[in-house]
């Protein structure tokens, strides 16, 4: 009886012991983040009603527009101590600028506010794809002040064979189609390159979604498929088909997309996005804002040439890539998306042959868009062209063929027979 007594407290000892153990362990696994995701970069969240107590603004929008406040407080910027006067709160002189509740204030703060804390990211911007040639795509030069558009025609994309074929050319739809039209259609993407009546180009909010401005969200792809989807170019559905894309969509939300900047590695994410590839500080590469700096080819024009910074920019893109792959991979990769580019360029050219005999000729005006022939000279470049060369570089192989090359072929084939019908048409009838 004395040697079991003796034994009970050895028991409960025991069992508590391995009991604390096992629930130690359980909490520690628990705890930790998933998929190599640490917290370094990670930032607390400022509790809505903590934030309320420091700031003016917010703690009359908590009334009248509840939900702005609660992201700005989730925001690393409200966490670094910036306040809604520090980015709205403008000069009287400023066009944009209205009076509120004893401010002086606009709704929508632009990249010459940005630059304060931001000064190599808003410049690296202005020198980009996104600034000024945006906007340009849509309406010309015509909306920028003579000091914008001095800036404006350093950056490489500008006069570019972008506008495409004649007859055919994108610039023109905007008058077609009328602002009525374009403020809800083309305009919507392209103002990320709008000029601002401050003086400024663009909108940092198309990408850095207010007010949250969450790292997160804008290393996502699904930032940049806002306006690259489509038939023009796909992107978006390009990535999600690609190998890189499946990666994202079934491994993604294991990833460290809070890792600070300029340290991402294959640790936090083990595939690329969007981000990854053009902007973002992985491997040797450091961040960047402007995304052009790691292309070599203008694939966006009617007919692809090399972009002056092309030996620069490919082996930019290289060693990003070889963050995953080995240099002989990626240099066949895009030998074969090279071959495929300057397949669609010659196609786009003989196209471009016909158009211009017809123009010359005077079978058909010069006006844009004033022919059906002119619409499938478009279509044949700007839809068709583009989607194959797109998908060739980032690997989607159905976005090539099919969304590409085989249209991009009937197109041409159309285009052909129309010239010929209508210079039958021309010489039993005279001048259309």
């Amino acid at each position: 009886m004395t040697a079991m007594n003796n034994q009970i407290p050895k028991t409960l000892i025991i069992g508590i012991v391995v009991t604390v153990l096992v629930l130690a362990i359980i909490y520690i696994f628990t705890s930790l983040p998933k998929g190599g995701q640490g917290t370094e970069g990670m930032l607390p969240v400022v509790q809505p009603s903590v934030y309320e107590g420091t700031d003016k603004c917010a703690s009359c929008h908590k009334r009248v527009s509840p939900d702005i406040v609660n992201q700005y407080a989730s925001s690393s910027m409200a966490h670094a101590g910036v306040k809604c006067v520090d980015c709205h709160v403008v000069d009287k002189s400023n066009p944009d600028g209205k009076e509120h509740e004893g401010f002086f204030i606009t709704n929508s703060p632009t990249p010459l506010k940005c630059q304060r804390c931001h000064p190599s990211e808003t410049d690296q911007f202005e020198l980009s794809r996104h600034s000024g040639p945006s906007w340009m795509a849509l309406s010309g030069l015509d909306d920028f002040t003579p000091d914008q558009q001095k800036r404006v025609v350093r950056i490489p994309e500008v006069n570019r064979d972008a506008a495409g074929i004649v007859t055919a050319t994108r610039n023109s739809l905007f008058d077609i189609e009328s602002p009525s039209v374009t403020k809800m259609a083309c305009q919507s993407c392209h103002a990320i390159g709008k000029p601002n009546a401050d003086g400024s180009i663009g909108n940092c909010n198309k990408c850095h979604l207010r007010h949250e401005f969450s790292l997160e969200q804008v290393r996502k792809p699904e930032v940049c498929g806002q306006c690259h989807l489509g038939p023009d170019h796909p992107q978006e559905e390009i990535y999600t088909e690609s190998a890189h894309g499946v990666m994202y969509h079934t491994q993604g939300d294991k990833w460290n997309w809070a890792q600070k900047r300029g340290r991402l590695t294959t640790a936090d994410m083990p595939a690329p996005t969007c981000a990854t590839c053009h902007m973002s500080g992985f491997g040797t590469q450091g961040t960047t804002h402007d995304v052009g700096q790691r292309l070599s080819k203008f694939l966006f024009a009617a007919m692809t040439t090399d972009r002056p910074n092309a030996l620069q920019g490919r082996e930019a893109m290289i060693s990003i890539c070889m963050n995953c792959h080995t240099r002989p991979f990626v240099e066949n990769e895009y030998t074969k998306a090279d071959s495929v580019t300057s397949y669609v360029t010659a196609k786009v050219k003989e196209a471009s042959v016909i158009m211009n005999g017809l123009v010359k000729d005077g079978i058909i005006p010069a006006t844009p868009f004033a022919t059906q022939i002119s619409f499938d000279a478009f279509d044949l470049w700007h839809f068709y062209g583009r989607t194959a060369k797109f998908g060739a570089y980032m690997q989607g192989p159905d976005y090539t063929q099919w969304h590409g090359i085989y249209p991009l072929l009937g197109e041409l084939t159309k285009v052909k027979e129309e010239a010929a019908e209508l210079r039958a048409k021309h010489k039993g009838h005279g001048k259309l």
